[in-house]
């Protein structure tokens, strides 16, 4: 089969490969469209050091199953991204995504950047709509356990920096769900502002007020971005991280202290909020934006193209 291999900063091939062999208790899914996360960008630039080299990466990934049981043969699935062991400590006690001997779709554990890909069965959840949507569920999971671990409440006053993919949304999330008027902190020259001034309000990194929002969600991507988002939060306040650009961040870690900030720190979604997130868009309560889908073939240039800033999302279809 083809697949994308990357053996480390920039240097990214498409190659011939075994198609993966199916375990007891797994499935063979043939692909039908992959999105490039920020993730993904960061193994590919370097910032985030490979686990595994080459390394198939890719964990949003939407396709149908091909070799498995027999009720789920032709079924189009969405798969959670932790393969876990289920009999350690963690496991058992319900931190499953946590599971010290996990591994990772994408991340140590060859993902969906392929024809096929293979994944435990309990790991997978059927989805019957587009592969469009079906990329965004991942993400969307991940945004929503943020908010299993710390809710906001009713008059919350929200800010989100950054301009990307999960940015979008946080904002559609805090608004759709959760009724809250959202500010969008950004760079002046950030080319996706456009999108978002139709959903909220705009307010620039130079002009934030400082200590006056009770909940801020750090989702710019930038390790320096956390330190902003301290600046801008109130006393009690809480910071939601979901950045993993793989390089050491620079924080005023007394100011953080002094306001006696909650820092809450999420990764990515377990079953139920991968539940949610097909629910929530299947009634289209959060609408993601898809800018371009490349062939497989042309992953390098997805990638390069996926870093100028101009989109929210590019997809590999093999």
């Amino acid at each position: 089969m083809k697949a994308v291999q990357l053996y480390g900063p920039r240097k990214l091939e498409v190659v011939d490969i075994d198609v993966p062999k199916v375990e007891q208790g797994w499935v063979l899914v043939k692909v039908e469209l992959v999105g490039i996360c920020g993730t993904d960008k960061a193994f590919y630039t370097g910032t985030y050091k490979l686990f595994k080299s080459p390394l198939v990466p890719g964990h949003e990934v939407v396709g149908k199953v091909v070799e498995g049981p027999k009720d789920l043969l032709g079924e189009r699935v969405v798969s959670e991204i932790n393969f876990s062991c289920w009999s350690c400590s963690y496991c058992r006690s319900g931190l499953y995504t946590h599971c010290p001997s996990k591994k990772t779709l994408g991340i140590d554990f060859d993902g969906g950047m392929a024809e096929y890909f293979v994944a435990p069965l309990n790991v997978l959840h059927r989805f019957d709509d587009s592969p469009e949507k079906g990329i965004f569920v991942e993400p969307l999971a991940a945004v929503l356990r943020a908010l299993s671990l710390r809710p906001v409440k009713p008059g919350d006053r929200v800010a989100v920096i950054g301009t990307g993919a999960i940015a979008w949304l946080v904002v559609q999330v805090l608004k759709n769900l959760y009724g809250l008027d959202v500010d969008v902190v950004a760079r002046r020259n950030s080319i996706k502002i456009q999108y978002f001034k139709s959903i909220a309000n705009i307010v620039y990194i130079d002009e934030v007020k400082e200590s006056y929002y009770d909940a801020v969600f750090e989702v710019s991507g930038d390790p320096n971005a956390i330190d902003i988002a301290v600046k801008i939060a109130k006393p009690c306040g809480v910071v939601h991280l979901k950045s993993t650009p793989g390089s050491l961040a620079q924080v005023n870690s007394t100011t953080a202290v002094v306001k006696e900030l909650s820092i809450i720190c999420s990764r990515c979604g377990t079953f139920r909020e991968f539940g949610y997130a097909i629910d929530v868009l299947r009634k289209g309560i959060v609408k993601p934006i898809l800018n371009n889908i490349y062939p497989l073939y042309k992953a390098k240039k997805a990638f390069e193209e996926s870093l100028t800033g101009r989109y929210f999302r590019i997809a590999l279809k093999p």
